[in-house]
């Protein structure tokens, strides 16, 4: 049981179930008042007529005789219940003058208060509802009328008709409501319970088709239903997350290959320095050259740890919650004083050809290291005797080098994590995380960054605040 509640079909049809219970419920009530109450207002209209037929003939001549059974006649009443009673107000004692042949030798109910309603109320009809076993089973609806009075004495005459609040009519009208409601219930409850089979269905597919999928399958993709245009959005919405992680779990398979070689050549370097070094005594020079190609791969192994950790280690959220003001004019001259030093080495010269104050939202540390890579970069490349040019203006931060270029080809992969060029390799060290951690901090910060290049003249690195 507890497993059918949690069937979403289920549930769906139990709910439109109550609520179309309770509708047809109160509908059926109202329905059903309305009736009632059509009913006793004809039944009180048919004893008014009545009862003002007889006023009428007794005020046209009051020594004239009330004719009750006659007045049944002349409406066609099938029975009523009449008679005409004195009233002496002060022993309270009822005299009845005349009865209707259905009356018999019976009489109505003569309460007190309702002779005070007819003597404060004269012009008015009192009706009220009784159970007079005598005559019937049923309940009687009883009207009476103020004729006339004399001292102490009323005269005036009561009508009465067996009543029923649900007649035998009402009562079949009440069967029908109940079987034609329960069948258009039954009916509405099929057709939606197979609406919602037909509908679910398609979530079934969208379900079975995920199923089916496979992280490591590219352009893997739910095709639309071309049904129900809110299951194609969800399919749409799906997709679209699926290829975000599809490419995700490519980049991360990439990602794990390219740190595998670059983290298993240096060891690899490591560990045949230190065989060469066990195989036999050797002299201090040699263990010292052996320790220093050591130390110089663990330092590379270490560089590309340390890239590695912050591009897989600081999420966006972590690191924008350390965002302030900073100062990029400010920033740019502590990065060239920090790589002076490197280019004094190579003899290049480092020249600001502009500097206007720039401030920015984010994190000084990092636009520092995004600004230090790209003129480290910059020095690597370039040949002896030559100038790096850095501008910084409103919105722009350009640095200009003479190196040796990119080609086309290898641009659009410049930021991709561990890539570098043949010709990269063969003159500088480095890991191939520069360029992709700069990419991924600007990408934090929401800048933008441009590289253009011409082989065998020059780069050219333009950042957009």
């Amino acid at each position: 049981m507890k497993t059918l509640f949690k069937n979403l079909k289920f549930r769906l049809v139990m709910a439109l179930f109550i609520i179309l219970s309770a509708l047809f419920c109160s509908f059926g009530f109202v329905v059903v008042k309305t009736l009632e109450s059509s009913y006793q207002e004809s039944v009180e209209a048919s004893l008014f007529t009545v009862l003002k037929d007889l006023k009428h003939d007794f005020d046209e001549d009051s020594t004239k005789k009330i004719t009750l059974n006659e007045v049944k006649e002349e409406f066609s009443m099938p029975l009523l219940y009449a008679q005409e009673v004195t009233y002496d107000t002060l022993s309270n004692t009822p005299h009845i003058l005349a009865r209707s042949n259905d009356l018999k030798e019976a009489s109505l109910e003569i309460d007190p208060l309702i002779i005070q309603k007819i003597v404060d109320h004269p012009d008015e009809v009192t009706f009220s509802i009784v159970k007079e076993p005598n005559l019937t089973s049923h309940k009687i609806y009883i009207g009476a009328l103020f004729l006339a009075q004399d001292d102490n004495t009323i005269l005036f005459v009561q009508c009465a008709v067996p009543y029923d609040r649900r007649p035998p009519q009402i009562e079949t009208i009440i069967s029908t409501l109940c079987i034609g409601l329960s069948a258009l219930l039954v009916v509405v409850l099929l057709l939606t319970y197979f609406l919602i089979v037909k509908s679910l269905s398609n979530v079934q597919y969208v379900t079975n088709a995920a199923k089916a999928l496979r992280g490591e399958t590219e352009h893997s993709i739910i095709p639309k239903t071309h049904i129900a245009s809110e299951i194609d959005d969800l399919i749409e919405t799906f997709n679209t997350l699926l290829s975000e992680l599809q490419h995700a779990y490519t980049q991360v398979k990439q990602f794990g290959q390219n740190a595998s070689h670059e983290l298993k050549t240096p060891l690899t370097i490591i560990k045949g320095e230190v065989e060469v070094g066990l195989r036999k005594e050797r002299t201090n020079a040699e263990y010292q050259h052996i320790l220093e190609k050591v130390a110089k791969e663990v330092s590379t192994l270490h560089e590309v740890i340390e890239k590695i950790l912050f591009l897989s280690s600081n999420t966006k959220n972590d690191l924008i919650k350390h965002f302030h003001e900073i100062y990029i004019d400010e920033i740019l001259l502590e990065a060239i004083e920090e790589k002076r030093a490197f280019a004094e080495q190579k003899k290049i010269t480092l020249h600001v050809e502009s500097l206007e104050p720039q401030n920015l939202r984010g994190n000084a540390t990092l636009i520092k290291i995004v600004i230090a890579n790209l003129i480290d970069n910059a020095i690597k490349y370039s040949p002896q005797n030559t100038t790096i040019c850095i501008t910084l203006k409103a919105h722009e931060l350009c640095i200009v080098d003479e190196g040796m270029g990119i080609k086309k080809a290898d641009l659009e992969h410049v930021f991709e994590q561990f890539y570098r060029t043949k010709e990269s390799k063969e003159i500088a060290m480095g890991s191939g995380l520069g360029l992709a951690i700069v990419k991924t901090i600007l990408d934090l910060h929401d800048l933008t960054i441009t590289i253009e290049s011409t082989e065998g003249k020059g780069t050219h690195a333009t950042i957009l605040f």
